[in-house]
């Protein structure tokens, strides 16, 4: 069993209070294979090394796929955990009831934001956003909301950090240090 497995009745909560869902129950994460076959909630999240097998297995409950997404891993150890931070922009960090936020602004402006929930000796980063059109500042401001984000989680006592991105984003972290830890595929009723 992997990490990822093993960690998922952490990490799934975590994930469900950095996007701000209320009802918890509205949704299920299970890690793919999955034993019996009691599903609740409106939206089902499998977390997979086996996209295909887990899309048949799908199908075959009648269940419309919604999107998708990679859980990305990394170890604090691994990654750069002081903020550099672009000329003219500034990093605000916020302590929240069920999560931290770090925001960037420049000139003033938010242009990026991204939240970390710490759990037992793990924390979960997410809704990382950019709103600049210059590539290389996409880049550079992810790697200061994940500097910035991940001290915190290791602040916290977190040695493994858990990141849910798009396809392009996984992309752009490889090589600051994460690595795919598996897919997410989200799937509702019909």
């Amino acid at each position: 069993m992997t990490h990822w497995q093993e960690a998922l009745e952490i990490w799934a909560p975590a994930w469900a209070a950095i996007r701000d869902l209320e009802d918890a129950a509205s949704e299920q994460v299970l890690a793919w294979p999955v034993e019996g076959g009691a599903f609740s909630g409106a939206v089902l999240h499998l977390v997979t090394e086996d996209p295909v097998a887990a899309r048949e297995f799908a199908a075959g409950l009648a269940l419309a796929e919604t999107g998708t997404a990679v859980l990305l891993s990394a170890l604090t150890d691994d990654l750069d955990l002081v903020p550099k931070l672009p000329p003219d922009t500034n990093l605000a960090e916020v302590p929240l009831e069920n999560y931290d936020a770090v925001e960037v602004a420049l000139f003033d402006r938010p242009v990026a934001g991204g939240r970390v929930k710490v759990g037992d000796e793990l924390a979960v980063l997410g809704g990382l956003h950019v709103d600049v059109p210059d590539p290389d500042m996409v880049v550079a401001l992810e790697a200061v909301m994940i500097a910035s984000l991940g001290e915190e989680a290791f602040t916290h006592g977190a040695d493994r950090l858990f990141l849910v991105a798009d396809a392009a984003q996984a992309a752009r972290l490889a090589p600051l240090g994460w690595s795919q830890a598996a897919q997410i595929l989200s799937f509702t009723r019909q």
